[in-house]
């Protein structure tokens, strides 16, 4: 903003005043003004913000609810295996009978976090009531603890096939060492597979009380009992 001296010469302290008053007036107008403009832009900044972090979260949602129930089925594949790997292990020439395949497949489920690193970015987050901004962090916070369980799991799924291909297992009949081996590796897998079990229901109860305008679970716990056999 420009300040301009006075186009005529001053009389007396009353012109002065008056021309102090006059750019006084001036200044508090223009700074009124540029604060709504800037006020204007960070109310739609957040808006904006808000509206594209909840549709992620929407979308990420039908994610988890899908990972939940996929979870489900492989913790059960899982205990499967085990039961097979301690058949061998009591008698490997019961091995042959029906049902006795190890199942070692998994899917990782991507889920989107473009709307929350751009939330970040722009600082719209810092424009947010702090509480609310608290809640979209655990959200994410959570989401990011699912992934990085998730990545756990390809790690155990990458040291089997390399166990598988140390033994030659699954090429011809298994001995006891063999399936001693499989069966400390399954281990592993699957301690990570309930972890990542209890960040997957994390996850998912986080984005639907969110959804909902409810609080979401800061924890989750689950009792293993015999390790899921």
């Amino acid at each position: 903003m420009d300040v301009h001296a006075p186009h005529e010469p001053i009389h007396g302290v009353k012109d002065f005043l008056l021309h102090l008053l006059t750019i006084s007036v001036g200044l508090l107008i223009a700074v009124g003004i540029e604060g709504m403009v800037e006020l204007h832009r960070e109310h739609k900044l957040v808006n904006e913000a808000r509206a594209t972090l909840r549709e992620e979260i929407e979308d990420n949602s039908k994610v988890m609810e899908g990972a939940v129930e996929n979870l489900k089925t492989q913790k059960n594949v899982m205990k499967q295996n085990m039961r097979i790997l301690t058949r061998i292990q009591v008698n490997p020439k019961d091995q042959d009978k029906d049902g006795a395949n190890i199942d070692a497949d998994f899917s990782n489920k991507s889920l989107k976090e473009t709307a929350w690193k751009t939330a970040q970015t722009t600082g719209a987050l810092g424009f947010m009531p702090y509480v609310e901004a608290q809640k979209y962090a655990e959200i994410y916070q959570a989401q990011d603890a699912f992934l990085a369980s998730q990545d756990k799991i390809v790690e155990d799924e990458a040291q089997l096939f390399g166990v598988i291909a140390k033994t030659n297992f699954g090429h011809g009949a298994a001995t006891r060492e063999q399936a001693n081996l499989m069966m400390e590796r399954f281990g592993v897998w699957q301690g990570h597979l309930l972890y990542l079990d209890l960040m997957a229901k994390l996850t998912s109860l986080s984005d639907k009380a969110f959804l909902e305008g409810k609080e979401g679970p800061k924890s989750l716990s689950e009792d293993i009992g015999d390790g899921g056999k």
